[in-house]
């Protein structure tokens, strides 16, 4: 009688474990042995707007009558574009946005937009290039450094020092550029920068532009 209550017992208690088994397996999710993972890549940065373009026009082409906006295609120019920047291109520097300026049908000039960082937050330069590809104007129009610095670098005479520069990859901004005040001089730095970067982008579009094969109509 008692091996057959000892053999019940055992029973019972194989019957409960597996039970038991089955309850914890049901709850658990299936394993997935092996799952890849698509990260997308990082949104590019927005473009940085051209906040006042009726007065930036007055400033740097008073005889303007209109504006266009374009966006020139740079990935076919990356190995040219390392070489003359002296880094690798940014992938947002994949593409150049650029406003034509008009005097009715003669495009007199050009104005870029870029946010550079500066010591305390974006800083947001207007670039205006003359037809011949020199600047002719450069103004912040939106920043964030704290007054002594924002004062240095609007100061007028050294946003003027930019004027003539040119992206022909000879110009270098160290010791060609007459230097901040020493507070600003980290953020003056990158001013310098994106300034010579967009007029390396500029010119080399242009330059692979004049270089291409124009087709000749039939007879």
């Amino acid at each position: 009688m008692s091996r057959h209550l000892i053999f019940c017992a055992g029973i019972l208690v194989l019957l409960l474990a597996i039970v038991g088994w089955r309850i914890v397996e049901s709850s658990n999710p299936p394993e997935i042995p092996f799952q890849t993972r698509n990260t997308p890549p990082p949104p590019p940065a927005p473009l940085c707007p051209w906040r006042e373009p009726e007065s930036d026009l007055k400033l740097f082409f008073p005889d303007a009558t209109r504006y266009e906006l374009e966006t020139l295609i740079l990935s076919g120019q990356r190995l040219e574009l390392a070489e003359r920047l002296g880094r690798a291109p940014t992938g947002d520097e994949n593409a150049l946005h650029v406003h034509p300026i008009y005097r009715d049908a003669t495009r007199i000039g050009t104005v870029l937009t870029r946010r550079v960082k500066g010591a305390f937050g974006a800083i947001e330069i207007v670039l205006a290039v003359n037809a011949h590809g020199a600047v002719c104007g450069l103004r912040l129009q939106r920043l964030r450094e704290p007054e002594p610095i924002a004062a240095a670098l609007q100061n007028p005479a050294w946003l003027r020092s930019f004027d003539g520069r040119r992206g022909d990859g000879s110009w270098k901004p160290e010791g060609r550029i007459p230097e901040a005040a020493p507070e600003a001089r980290a953020s003056a730095e990158a001013i310098a920068d994106g300034v010579r970067s967009l007029l390396i982008l500029l010119a080399t579009f242009d330059e692979s532009r004049s270089q291409s094969p124009v087709a000749t109509p039939h007879p």
